[in-house]
């Protein structure tokens, strides 16, 4: 093996360059987060007491913690119970994903499932720990990445944002050209995906000579989404202002002065230029403002946040000795050694590796036993949920995909079996056997019982045998929410028909036996269900629509937006048109919506949430004892 050196003094001034850098782009862009225009900012808002509260900032201290508590075999199954233990927001994908994990669902289908923003911003602000923790190593970086966005951006472009920013900030410890960087961000990311096409472009209209003010208008118009968040748009800002940035200062403001997802371009490109020019390179102007404070924000809490920069950046260095050390990388950290980098790679050993992470389905769940298996399993068991996800409506049957791949170094043989809730019908167990590196495909179907819930647990049942006895039995637990059955019309008020919907969006072209594209005609659609309470509360409900939307609930209409309003179905900033706040009590209540098509399916979310002020920091959370259908 090469080995490479990484001076313990150059981790730490890039370490904490890249943290301050961090707080100067967040605390500058947070206060026109949203802003979609060209903006003329030229430095901070009045800061009376240091930097501002941010997620970019936030999420990254949880993971830090993640790292301590759970070391170098951290993995997005144990990201997603830190989410559960310790993070409270409800913004958009966040929701989604906080909704899914409450009900037992993992990564990445947690990610995936019923989540209209898995394209967004909320996990490429999350790459600096990744890169600083795996310094010098682009390939462990990016696949720490991963592991984070999956579990709330799976199957979307924040996965592949998350890891361009991973690879590129990792390299930053060997390389400091900036193309150079851009090129090895790239090279971690499908060259077809949104993202990918976005920076070429980019890199192409910025050599052709086109003005900062140019490149951002093109970016709008070949890659723009009406979500200011859309992390394609977003990232290429990022980087423009990278390329047109005449310094640390003109760089950052260029970037923000972009509009859309401010605080998350700064920060971003704040936390890159300081990770190249180090604390020292950056201005006393810029820094002096922020000081070394972390502030986190209300809802991010129950772990022991670093309390300044200082704190963050050597514990960030302590868990990166444990990581480079147990991927087996070749870097040492050492306090007295200069840096001296020895870099060299199998020629597509990296390529294959991060391949395998862009190729795996997102509709299903991968489990290594015997479980709590790190590497070098004994079994592998993967459960395939199909194109409907993980949910089953009342007394509705449904097809379930299991494949159990024997990676021991000798054959086994047992049986395999799945335990049901009460009152549902599955497989009789079936036996089998397996030679080493051999797999079984099981499909088998199910049918679930009468009563309803916001999850049903199940269990895929191994049970080895030796020498014609029972040698010991696997259990790994799985959920199953419970689909919404709605009755709808289309728009020539023809017979009325029954679906199950697996998420919040009601699907008129499920019915129609077409896609949403195919919807036949203008005109008004209708659907019908009911709402299930357990108790009386305080809250908001949401229906969120690309078209003129009305909702009545028990026979009185509670909302009508009479205009096309930006579609934006999450829990926390729906349009002020197409939300009510009611006392609502227990028990059912049927619901009634109505969208009129205008040359554009239409597309709307029903979303019971919590209100803005709760008894404890966390928002606008989703009801998931609330049933539908």
């Amino acid at each position: 093996m090469n080995t490479s050196i990484l001076n313990e003094q150059d981790y730490y001034r890039i370490v904490y360059g890249g943290w301050l850098g961090k707080n100067i782009g967040g605390t500058l862009g947070a206060p026109v987060e949203g802003e979609k225009k060209l903006l003329e900012l030229s430095f901070y808002p009045e800061l009376p007491d240091g930097p501002l509260e941010n997620d970019d900032l936030d999420l990254q201290l949880v993971w830090l913690h993640a790292l301590e508590q759970y070391g170098p075999g951290l993995t997005a199954r144990e990201l997603g119970q830190e989410w559960l233990e310790h993070i409270f927001f409800p913004f958009d994908e966040y929701g989604y994903a906080l909704t899914n994990l409450r009900r037992g669902l993992l990564a990445p289908v947690v990610g995936w499932f019923n989540n209209p923003f898995n394209n967004c911003m909320g996990s490429p602000i999350r790459s600096e720990i990744w890169a600083m923790a795996a310094p010098g190593a682009p390939e462990t970086a990016a696949h720490y990445a991963y592991q984070d966005a999956i579990v709330d951006h799976a199957g979307g472009e924040g996965v592949y944002g998350e890891m361009f920013f991973a690879a590129l900030e990792s390299a930053i410890f060997f390389e400091k050209d900036r193309d150079r960087l851009i090129e090895i961000g790239m090279s971690y990311i499908p060259e077809d995906c949104r993202t990918a096409k976005a920076l070429k472009d980019l890199l192409r209209w910025h050599q052709e000579g086109k003005s900062w003010t140019e490149s951002r208008l093109l970016i709008l118009e070949h890659h723009g989404s009406d979500n200011f968040t859309d992390a394609p748009q977003n990232i290429a800002f990022t980087i423009l202002g990278w390329l047109y940035g005449e310094d640390f200062e003109d760089a950052i403001l260029k970037a923000v002065n972009c509009g859309y997802d401010t605080d998350c371009t700064a920060a971003t490109l704040g936390a890159i230029l300081g990770m190249l020019l180090g604390p020292e390179g950056l201005p006393a102007k810029w820094v002096k403002p922020v000081g070394d404070r972390v502030v986190v924000s209300p809802p991010i809490k129950g772990f022991p946040a670093p309390k300044n920069l200082d704190e963050l950046t050597r514990r960030t260095i302590r868990i990166g000795k444990q990581i480079l050390a147990a991927w087996d990388t070749g870097i040492i950290v050492h306090p007295d050694f200069p840096t001296s980098w020895n870099r060299l790679e199998a020629a597509g050993e990296t390529d294959k590796r991060i391949r395998e992470l862009w190729e795996r389905k997102v509709t299903s769940n991968l489990y290594l036993l015997p479980q709590g298996t790190k590497s070098c399993p004994d079994a592998e068991l993967f459960i395939d949920f199909g194109t409907d996800g993980p949910a089953i409506g009342v007394g509705q049957r449904k097809v379930l995909q299991f494949t159990l791949t024997n990676r021991s170094l000798t054959p086994i043989y047992g049986n395999i079996a799945l335990e049901l809730p009460s009152g549902w019908e599955g497989p009789t167990p079936l036996e089998i056997s397996l030679q080493p590196d051999e797999s079984f495909q099981w499909d088998t179907e199910i049918l679930a019982g009468a009563a309803a819930a916001a999850s049903h647990e199940l269990a895929f049942r191994w049970t080895r045998s030796h020498d014609h006895a029972v040698w010991a039995v696997q259990k790994v637990t799985f959920a199953l929410v419970s689909s919404s059955r709605w009755i709808v019309w289309g728009p020539d008020g023809g017979a009325e028909k029954e679906i199950y919907v697996p998420g919040n969006r009601v699907e008129w072209e499920k019915a129609l036996g077409l896609n949403s594209a195919q919807l036949p005609a203008d005109g008004v659609y209708r659907a019908q269900t009911t709402l299930t309470n357990p108790i009386e509360r305080k809250l908001r409900l949401i229906a969120a629509a690309n078209s003129p939307v009305t909702l009545k609930l028990n026979g009185q209409i509670v909302i009508e937006c009479n205009e096309t309003l930006e579609f934006m179905p999450a829990y926390h900033r729906a349009p002020q048109e197409q939300w009510v706040e009611l006392t609502l009590e227990a028990g059912s209540h049927q619901v009634e919506v109505e969208a009129i098509r205008n040359g554009c399916p239409p597309e709307v979310y029903i979303l019971p949430v919590a209100l803005q002020d709760t008894t404890s920091p966390g928002s606008y959370y989703y009801y998931t004892d609330i049933l539908l259908g």
